[in-house]
């Protein structure tokens, strides 16, 4: 684990630090990860040289590992090697045929593209692509990648973050929101015993789901437990398939209006709509009849359905794969924090998974029983342990049994589920980098071995689900206009519950 980037700077002068077995993972040949962070923004990009400047002042300085590259040294041990950077070796600015109606296609095929080309290991591990282009929800667009062995996505967004500005006032740091902590009243003496049996009854649940939850991530990772094989899962090898990603906005006031009526979280009421915009699609993708494009099937979906369709859906076994961050200080920190000793939000990779099971429910009269399963299921799982014993195994396999054992562990766990979840808070005020305003930012993770990833982001009050889908399985598009009618018909329900 890369735990203390301090002494880590020094060792990079000299001999190097060691790559952790975790980063040595998720850059193997079986499995190699990448972060894609999307920024949408308002103005063209006219100062490229005062950008390449912030790179150099701000962002190279942020992180050793942002100018070193993973090299062998004469024991065979792979470590972090300083290199001397030179900026135009990660910036670059593509060019597409000029006078086109619309660059919407364009900037979405480079950006899928993107996310297939692999790093030229010979230099550090990020790039910043900029596409100077107008289209309908920006004035240009950046990406920045990164590769997953420098450090998961809390660590790439407190580095990313370190670079904008708020627009408001630049000389205050953007903020995030929290939690509102829970107050626990103290129970009378009366309830006291009833207090007790309670306690021993919830130390129960969490011993048995937890135990549940780890026999079955182990049953996964060698096979025994593996999801149905429905349209909206590839073959193996789908991780070189070439992507098609798109994307969802919904209003966080909308949300939270929600999630007040079924006395949820924001994210019981996220999973919620992921969980019916899946079933809708499904719906579509299995009724609609071969010579029928899927446009057209979701045109007459309601003429589509039928109980064949249902009962074949609700046979089916969808998991989603649920990526989360087991450091003991949750969300995006700063920056100078995590790369402190001994810190409770270290940089690097500090992740955990849980599978949740996507629940078929068929023909439903009240869209809000999907938020309400959705609740059930995330609170079973806030009583397991199993994120963090997942997180627990990764480490012992890293030192007992190294890098390739552990990739091919991810490997099999990520593969054998339909699809993955990862949800991340972003600022609440309008943000600029470089002086341009930010009007809307996106992530996702290419190179997983799944057809289906849906990644949440929030800023400046709107939501925004990101859609990365194989093309030849899934429409991201049709799959967007479901999650859009899951949302407002959920919406609809819990209005008309008030």
């Amino acid at each position: 684990m890369l735990n203390n980037m301090r002494g880590a700077d020094k060792e990079v002068e000299g001999q190097g630090q060691a790559v952790s077995p975790i980063s040595q993972s998720l850059s193997s040949s079986l499995l190699s990860l990448q972060i894609n962070a999307i920024f949408e923004l308002e103005e063209p990009i006219t100062q490229i040289s005062r950008g390449k400047k912030s790179l150099v002042d701000v962002f190279l300085p942020s992180n050793p590992l942002f100018s070193c590259t993973m090299e062998e040294d004469d024991r065979g041990v792979l470590r972090w090697q300083k290199r001397t950077v030179n900026i135009d070796d990660h910036i670059f600015i593509p060019e597409f045929p000029p006078g086109q109606e619309s660059y919407d296609s364009w900037v979405d095929d480079y950006i899928s593209k993107l996310a297939l080309a692999p790093f030229d290991q010979s230099r550090p591990l990020w790039e910043f692509h900029i596409l100077n282009y107008k289209t309908s929800k920006a004035g240009a667009t950046m990406v920045i990648k990164l590769h997953h062995a420098l450090g998961d996505g809390i660590s790439f967004m407190s580095t990313l973050f370190a670079l904008v500005t708020r627009v408001d006032n630049p000389h205050l740091p953007p903020t995030f929101p929290t939690a509102n902590p829970t107050s626990r009243s103290t129970p009378a003496s009366n309830q006291f015993l009833a207090t007790i049996f309670h306690k021993i009854w919830y130390v129960i649940l969490v011993v048995w789901y937890t135990l549940v939850d780890v026999i079955c991530s182990s049953l996964r990772t060698i096979g025994w437990i593996d999801d149905s094989q429905l349209p909206i899962r590839g073959p193996p090898g789908v991780e070189h398939m070439p992507i098609a990603h798109s994307s969802a906005t919904f209003q966080l006031e909308d949300i939270r209006k929600i999630k007040k009526v079924v006395g949820g979280t924001v994210n019981d009421v996220l999973t919620g709509i992921v969980f019916y915009g899946l079933q809708l699609y499904l719906q579509i993708r299995l009724s609609a009849v071969r010579e029928q494009s899927l446009q057209d099937g979701y045109k007459k979906r309601s003429e589509l359905v039928n109980d064949s369709v249902i009962k074949q859906m609700k046979n089916s076994r969808v998991t989603a794969l649920c990526m989360l961050n087991t450091r003991t200080l949750a969300g995006i920190q700063n920056m100078g924090e995590m790369l402190k000793p001994k810190t409770q939000a270290p940089w690097g990779n500090h992740f955990g998974f849980l599978h949740l099971r996507v629940p078929i429910m068929g023909k439903v009269e009240n869209p809000l029983e999907f938020v309400r399963m959705a609740k059930r299921i995330i609170d079973r799982h806030k009583m397991s342990l199993g994120v963090f014993i997942n997180a627990g195994i990764l480490r012992c396999l890293a030192r007992l049994r190294g890098p390739q054992v552990i990739s091919r562990y991810l490997y099999n766990n990520i593969a054998n589920t339909t699809m993955a979840i990862s949800n991340m808070i972003g600022p609440m005020e309008k943000i600029a980098m470089d002086g341009n305003p930010i009007k809307s930012f996106s992530f996702f993770v290419s190179g997983a071995p799944q057809s289906l990833s849906v990644f949440i982001v929030s800023y400046m009050g709107t939501v925004k689900m990101e859609v990365m889908a194989q093309k030849a399985y899934i429409d991201a598009n049709i799959l967007c206009q479901c999650f859009m009618e899951a949302f407002e018909e959920i919406k609809k329900a819990s209005i008309d519950h008030i």
